[in-house]
């Protein structure tokens, strides 16, 4: 029955949200699939082709849907389709294209791409003329009147009457929108509800349930003062940054490998000292340092003028812990996508092969960025004389002599290997060593050094040129070094004596840009309420949803920059609003009307992320270790982690399958925001899950539970300590019960647990209410 209701459920998410699904397919086809298909295809199945082969196009979605002059050369999710078996070679008839062999990774970006449906381009269904797009002097025409490319504006909340709605500036925008929409508003959540949200929104973790029976304790009004002192508290604590830091390092697509691995020993390609990174992150959301330079001194640390262990310099982390570990094209339009997609909600990588088809963004702008990024290089990942020590790390005398003697016996290892030829495949045996062996002890061991994994200039900057068709050895129009023509008309170049990040990211932190603070205050509106005021976080462009509540999106976005860009304000803003703590209510007059809720008039009901999930597991059976920053550990299995999900080991190559359940995010590109899918093997861990139960089994040997005296006080600290309130009379009949069925099994044979007990609290991990927040 939960298997099928599962499915079920799946099913129709996949019906309700296909918009979603379909603009990021065309992002994945833009970014990877047609610079394959510019380099190998289109010289035969293009519309520009000389002599176009087999009546196929592969520049639309209505070209290779149609099919060529056999048809049917793709058939959307058919592994089988014509075109796979062509490029596969699996035809000896027809193999493409024939002079060569693609290579394995390319076949793997079209086998997924055919595999989620062969999506294209949005607009390009056979019904827009193909000649029409990318028309940049049409688009530019359009982004003269589109709301993200004008300045943001200073806006009076709306004046309301409503004595409960008019005190907080957010609660007059949304107040006055749904008196507009002819909705009366939501009423507040209640006392637990309020305090549950507040401590897993800016902790990540559940709240005491002493600060629960605080809040209960309370007078309506004097609980929503008291909302302030709770705020400031969770703020102040840094819990706040090891939650919040994840928001970010989606955005940054964080991971501790490569996205290759070492094909003679399926070993991934690490990056010992990226948690450098994740650190600095949490450091800067903890220190609340201002939003512009936190930007700044990712693009740039290494051009403020530091010192050679200042601790920002593993901002530059934002650049280095991408999915490619040498600095190449394929690089640089990584560089170029996380940096416009995460910090200015714009697809410029898609520019990459020909003037941008929907957005003002031509070609020029992409390799005007290009000049940028591919003016620095980076040092290999396991060049440790390249990479700087940071002096804000300290290891323990132990770990730290612990690491000295493993690292010897592996040196000396490789000093033997000397210069040996592995038999297999040519490669060094000493360098095979120290990508398995030393990766791995600088990577995991807490006695190892940390380093800044930073970028550095080139010798000298690059002077760009366009690659027509998005092919290097075709070389077109030289461009300086830049930004985006349509956030900076004049276009003056930057600076000829370096690389050019410093004035770039002076451009993006300008005050004039209208889209720096709009996609970060969205991201974290979305990040606390669940949903967005801009639904397509990293699309601000002409194809991105537009903003429900515009002037809302434009009072936030100047609030935030007025206030030197602090992160803990805009936060502070957004929870201690009415709105945040509406309750989740379902009402039949505002769901005909609002069947989204995208009008605010009820809290949303949120799944929580498999980091808050796996830390409060820890957290109410009393093994959470809270210590910051270090190595990177385990998430699952004997040797796992107790520490906080954000110090998990992340590999990029082959993602932790328990992550992949529960929506964690592919560290292959930047992620917009997190999918919240319901499906069988988020149950399925819960049940069966080694973790979760020596976590069932941990909370009944908490001096909390073991000084209750009976079994109903031993029920009631359960409810407590996992649902922070008291079980339910039918409840707590319910788990006395259970208890005392089980017990006579416990008495007849030797059994796993000492008793039923762990039965119970395993229930109750396994229920609605311990993995979602109303």
């Amino acid at each position: 029955m939960i298997l099928k209701r599962s499915f079920i459920i799946l099913a129709i998410s996949l019906a309700v949200f296909p918009a979603q699904a379909e603009k990021s397919g065309a992002r994945f086809f833009e970014a990877k699939v047609r610079p394959l298909l510019v380099e190998h295809c289109y010289d035969c199945h293009s519309e520009s082709a000389a002599e176009r082969k087999g009546g196929l196009l592969l520049d639309r979605e209505s070209g290779w849907l149609k099919g060529g002059n056999t048809e049917n050369a793709i058939v959307p999710g058919d592994l089988d389709s014509l075109f796979l078996k062509a490029v596969e070679r699996r035809d000896e008839d027809l193999q493409m294209p024939p002079k060569y062999a693609l290579s394995p990774e390319a076949i793997g970006i079209f086998k997924h791409w055919v595999k989620i449906g062969a999506p294209g381009p949005v607009d390009d269904m056979g019904q827009t003329e193909f000649s029409q797009l990318g028309d940049q002097k049409i688009l530019f025409g359009k982004a003269k009147d589109h709301w993200a490319f004008q300045p943001v504006r200073k806006v009076t909340p709306p004046v309301v009457d409503d004595p409960h709605w008019k005190r907080h500036p957010i609660d007059r925008f949304v107040f006055d929108r749904l008196r507009q929409a002819g909705i009366p508003p939501g009423s507040v959540t209640d006392a637990r509800n309020m305090a549950r949200r507040l401590s897993y929104d800016l902790a990540g973790l559940p709240p005491s349930p002493a600060s629960v029976q605080m809040f209960q304790a309370l007078e309506s009004k004097d609980r929503l003062r008291t909302v302030r002192t709770s705020v400031e508290e969770l703020l102040a604590k840094d819990t706040f940054g090891e939650h919040f830091a994840r928001l970010w390092l989606d955005v940054a697509r964080y991971a501790d490998t490569e996205s290759t691995y070492r094909a003679d020993t399926k070993t991934p390609h690490y990056f010992p000292f990226a948690f450098s990174y994740r650190d600095y992150v949490i450091d800067a959301f903890n220190a609340d340092k201002p939003y512009n330079q936190f930007i700044k001194e990712q693009l740039a640390a290494d051009r403020l003028g530091l010192a050679d262990d200042a601790p920002e310099l593993a901002a530059l982390g934002f650049l280095s812990v991408g999915p490619h570990r040498r600095s190449s094209d394929n690089a640089i339009d990584d560089w170029i996508d996380t940096t416009t997609r995460g910090l200015q909600g714009l697809t410029v990588a898609c520019a990459r092969c020909h003037d941008h088809k929907f957005e003002p963004i031509p070609t020029a702008d992409y390799y005007s960025l290009h000049g940028v990024f591919a003016s620095i290089t980076r040092p290999h990942p396991l060049n440790e004389k390249a990479q700087p020590t940071l002096a804000n790390y300290q290891p323990s005398d132990d770990s730290k002599t612990d690491y000295e003697k493993q690292r010897a016996k592996i040196e000396k290892e490789i000093t033997g290997a000397g210069n040996k030829k592995s038999r297999n495949n040519r490669r060094s045996v000493a360098e095979k060593i120290r990508e398995t062996k030393l990766a791995e002890l600088l990577l995991f061991h807490e006695g190892a050094p940390a380093r800044a994994m930073v970028v550095n200039e080139a010798k000298r900057p690059v002077s760009p040129f366009i690659y027509q068709r998005g092919e290097r050895t075709s070389r077109g129009d030289s461009v300086p070094r830049r930004f985006l023509r349509v956030l900076d008309p004049e276009q003056e170049a930057f600076s000829q004596a370096d690389s050019g990040r410093l004035d770039l990211a002076g451009k993006i932190t300008d005050k004039s840009n209208p889209l720096t603070a709009r996609v970060f205050v969205n991201r974290v509106w979305g990040f606390l309420i669940g949903s967005h005021l801009v639904d397509t976080p990293s699309d601000f462009g002409l194809q991105g949803s537009p903003p429900t509540h515009p002037d809302l999106l434009d009072w936030l976005a100047m609030d935030f920059m007025e206030n030197d860009w602090s992160i803990k304000h805009l936060v502070r803003q957004i929870v201690t609003s009415r709105t945040y703590l509406l309750r989740n209510q379902l009402r039949e007059d505002a769901a005909k009307i609002d069947p989204d809720n995208k009008l605010l008039w009820r809290g949303n009901r949120r799944h929580l992320p498999i980091e808050s999930l796996r830390d409060s597991l820890l957290f109410t059976s009393g093994e959470l270790e809270q210590r910051l920053h270090g190595h990177p550990g385990i998430l699952w299995g004997e040797d796992h982690t107790k520490r906080r999900s954000i110090y998990g080991y992340i590999n990029r190559f082959n993602l932790d399958p328990t992550l992949r359940a529960f929506d964690f995010p592919s560290a292959m590109q930047s992620a917009a925001t997190r999918e919240e899918s319901i499906v069988a093997p988020q149950a399925l861990f819960t049940m069966n899950s080694p973790f979760v139960i020596e976590r069932s089994s941990a909370i009944t040997q908490t001096k909390g539970f073991q000084t209750c005296s009976t079994d109903e006080a031993r029920a009631d600290f359960l409810f407590h300590q996992i649902f922070q309130r008291a079980p339910y009379p039918g409840e707590r009949m319910r788990a006395l019960r259970l208890v005392k069925q089980q017990t006579r099994f416990y008495n007849d044979r030797k059994a796993k647990f000492p008793s039923p007990w762990p039965l119970v609290a395993q229930a109750l991990y396994m229920s609605n209410e311990f993995q979602y927040l109303d």
